[in-house]
C-alpha cells in the first residue's frame, strides 16, 4: 500500500461501510484503490465499537423459533384449543450484526447445560442478548419482522418481565419488495436468486431439523444457528439491493451531526439534482435529487412555485 491512511480516511472508510457502500465507491471518494480500502476496513472493524461513527446504528437481526407441541385429532382444518398445547414454542437462537460488520449469533446451546436437560431453560439468555441489541440500535432491519420478528421478539420480552427497548426504526426488505414488485415469491430464497453478488444458495432445512433442535440435538442446532447466519449474510445483500425501493425510509440525515443534505436510504451526501425534471403534489412543485451511492430518488422541502402561481390554483371537490 502506497501511503498511510489518513485519521480523517479512516473514518470515511468506516462510516460509508456502516452504511453499505461498496469499497470501490469509497475508494473513489477518498481516492484510493478498492483494495487498499478492503485492507483498512479488515484491520479496523473489529475495533469498531471503540471509535465514533457518524451517523445510525443498523442492526440486521433473524430469529429460529421452535414448534408448538399439541395433541390433535386430525391433519387437516384443525381449531386447536389452548388445552390441547402440551408445550408453547421458544427461541432456538438469533444472528444479527452491525451493517458492514461481522456476523454474531446467541443460541440455546451456546450456555452453561442447563440441569433439566432441556435447552430451553436457556431461552432467557438469548432473549436478554436480542433485549441488548434492540435497545441500542436507531434501526433495526428483518425480513418479515414486521409481521414474525419484532413480534415475536417483544412477547419473549413481555413473558420474561423485560421492559420495551427504546425506540427504534423497523426497515422489513419483505414489505419493500411486496410493495414495488410483483415476484413469483416474496421468499427471501427466491429474491435472493436476483442479487448479483449472491451465488450460492440457502441450507436445507425441513421439519426434521426442526425436531432435532427441540429434541436438544447439539448438532442440529448447530446447523440451525448456521443456517440463521447465513440467513444474516443475504439478509444484508437483500436489503441493500432493495433500500432505495423504500417508500418509508427513515430520514437518515437526523442520525448524522452536520447539516448537509443527505440521502435517505443510505445517508450519503452524494446527491445530484435531477434536471428539466420535478415532482408535484396537489398544490406544489419541488425538486428531485438521485442518490450517486444508491441511486435513491428523493424530493426536496423547498416549494418552487411562486404566491402568484399558488393563487391561482384550484382544487377538486370531493
Amino acid at each position: 500500500m502506497s501511503k498511510q491512511f489518513t485519521e480523517e480516511e479512516v473514518k470515511v472508510v468506516i462510516e460509508e461501510k456502516l452504511k453499505g457502500t461498496g469499497s470501490r465507491k469509497i475508494g473513489s471518494i477518498i481516492n484510493r484503490s478498492k483494495s487498499a480500502v478492503n485492507y483498512v476496513w479488515n484491520r479496523v472493524k473489529g475495533d469498531i465499537g471503540d471509535i465514533e461513527v457518524n451517523g445510525p446504528k443498523i442492526f440486521l437481526f433473524d430469529i429460529e423459533t421452535s414448534t408448538i407441541l399439541a395433541h390433535v385429532w386430525g391433519l387437516f382444518n384443525q381449531n386447536i384449543s389452548i388445552d390441547a398445547i402440551e408445550d408453547d414454542w421458544y427461541t432456538f437462537c438469533f444472528s444479527g450484526k452491525w451493517l458492514g460488520q461481522d456476523t454474531f449469533n446467541h443460541s440455546v446451546h451456546h450456555y452453561e447445560y442447563p440441569e433439566s436437560g432441556n435447552f430451553k431453560d436457556n431461552e432467557r439468555y438469548v432473549v436478554e442478548a436480542m433485549w441488548k441489541y434492540l435497545d441500542e440500535c436507531d434501526i433495526a432491519v428483518a425480513y418479515n419482522g414486521k409481521k414474525f420478528d419484532k413480534k415475536k421478539m417483544n412477547w419473549k420480552f413481555f413473558e420474561y418481565n423485560l421492559p420495551e427497548p427504546s425506540s427504534y426504526k423497523l426497515i422489513d426488505p419483505y414489505q419493500i419488495v411486496k410493495g414495488n414488485f410483483s415476484p413469483t415469491s416474496g421468499k427471501l430464497d427466491f429474491i435472493q436468486r436476483y442479487i448479483k453478488d449472491i451465488s450460492e444458495g440457502k441450507k436445507d432445512t425441513g421439519m426434521k431439523l426442526w425436531k432435532a433442535c427441540r429434541n436438544n440435538d447439539v448438532e442440529s442446532l448447530d446447523y440451525m444457528v448456521e443456517y440463521c447466519d447465513q440467513d444474516i449474510e443475504l439478509l444484508e445483500k437483500v436489503y441493500l439491493a432493495v433500500r432505495h425501493w423504500d417508500k418509508n425510509s427513515p430520514q437518515m440525515s437526523l442520525y448524522y451531526d452536520d447539516d448537509k443534505l443527505r440521502c435517505n436510504s443510505c445517508g450519503s451526501d452524494d446527491l445530484s439534482l435531477i434536471e428539466d425534471k420535478v415532482t408535484h403534489t396537489s398544490l406544489s412543485e419541488f425538486p428531485l435529487y438521485r442518490c450517486n451511492c444508491c441511486s435513491k430518488v428523493m424530493r426536496g422541502r423547498t416549494n418552487l412555485l411562486t404566491k402568484e402561481k399558488r393563487k391561482n390554483l384550484v382544487m377538486n371537490v370531493k
